[in-house]
């Protein structure tokens, strides 16, 4: 788990399909706490920009309690032009360096293939990742 006011990735680069010229930095989001009235706002549950903490509370802990959250975490990501709250499943998060480094891997590995197009056989992200960061290749 990631402990509250961690910087995480999840893969969110701008423009990733494109040539990797046109590839935006990665996007960088803050983990929030589950009662964090912001992880709440514009939901089902709570339809305004800013519902009152001690009912989120009481929400955020029942839905705690029934294991709804058990494998999401909320993210408070910052797009450049705004921020906006998601809740992330667990599994598909990792700290923002980890990321940034899976972004530089993904982006050699895409130069390579535009150099070399005839190569029968893509080499894996596993190539390009530093040897301290090989678990990430199965992300």
């Amino acid at each position: 788990m990631f402990r509250v006011g961690t910087w995480v990735g999840a893969k969110r680069w701008p423009n990733h399909m494109s040539h990797p010229d046109h590839w935006g930095k990665p996007i960088g989001g803050q983990v929030l706490d589950f009662t964090d009235p912001r992880a709440w706002a514009n939901t089902p549950q709570f339809p305004s920009d800013n519902p009152h903490a001690g009912d989120v509370m009481g929400v955020a802990l029942k839905a705690k309690a029934a294991g709804q959250l058990d494998n999401v975490i909320p993210v408070y990501w910052d797009f450049g032009t705004h921020r906006r709250v998601y809740w992330e499943p667990v599994s598909t998060v990792h700290t923002f360096e980890e990321d940034i480094a899976l972004w530089k891997a993904a982006k050699a590995m895409k130069w390579d293939q535009l150099l070399h197009p005839r190569r029968k056989k893509p080499r894996s992200i596993a190539e390009f990742l530093p040897e301290t960061l090989q678990h990430l290749a199965h992300a």
